[in-house]
C-alpha cells in the first residue's frame, strides 16, 4: 500500500504543479486542479496508513474547493458565512477524528490556511498562501511520518509554487 500512496501523491503533485503555474486570474482552472490534487493526496494519506487528519482535511478541502469553483464559474463572491462554515468544519472534524494533539493542531492550522488559498482572486495571492500552507503540511507530514506525501507532494509543490512566483509574480523593472 505504501507504493500506492506514493503513486497517488505523485498524481496529486502533477495536478497541483499545474495549478501553481497557472498565470493571472484564471482561478477556475486553479480551483479545479486543486480539487483533483486534494482528492488524490487524501487518498494517498489513507492508503499509506498514517495521517488520518491529513486525509480528512484534504477531503474536506476538496469539497470546499469544488464549491468555490462553482462560485467562481458564476462570477459570484464566496459568502463570508460559507468561509466560516469551512473553518468550523476543519476544526470540528479534525478534533473528532484525531483528538486534541499536536498532529491535530497542525492539520487544523494548515487547513485554515488552505481556506485562504482557495479564497483568492488571483494566482499571485493563491501562490503566496500556498507557500504558507505547504510549510505547515510539510511539518504535519514529518510529525505523522507521512513521508510518501511529504516527498511525493508537499516538498515538490512548495518548490513549484516558488517557481510559479518567480515566473509570474515578481515585479518587472
Amino acid at each position: 500500500m505504501e507504493v500506492l500512496s506514493y503513486i497517488l501523491s505523485i498524481a496529486g503533485l502533477i495536478c497541483i504543479i499545474a495549478a501553481s503555474l497557472v498565470k493571472g486570474k484564471n482561478m477556475k482552472t486553479i480551483l479545479f486542479l486543486v480539487f483533483m490534487a486534494n482528492v488524490l493526496v487524501a487518498t494517498g494519506y489513507l492508503v499509506g496508513g498514517s495521517g488520518i487528519n491529513g486525509a480528512i482535511s484534504c477531503y474536506i478541502g476538496s469539497a470546499q474547493t469544488i464549491i468555490n469553483y462553482f462560485f467562481e464559474c458564476k462570477g459570484k463572491p464566496i459568502p463570508k458565512w460559507l468561509v466560516a462554515i469551512y473553518c468550523i468544519a476543519f476544526v470540528v472534524v479534525n478534533i473528532v477524528i484525531g483528538g486534541i494533539n499536536l498532529l491535530c493542531l497542525l492539520a487544523i492550522i494548515a487547513s485554515l490556511t488552505f481556506v485562504m488559498c482557495i479564497g483568492q482572486k488571483s494566482g499571485a495571492k493563491y501562490r503566496f498562501w500556498t507557500i504558507v500552507n505547504m510549510l505547515l503540511w510539510c511539518s504535519y507530514d514529518v510529525a505523522s511520518k507521512s513521508f510518501g506525501t511529504l516527498i511525493g507532494t508537499h516538498i515538490p509543490q512548495l518548490a513549484f509554487t516558488v517557481v510559479g512566483m518567480v515566473i509570474h509574480d515578481r515585479k518587472k523593472k
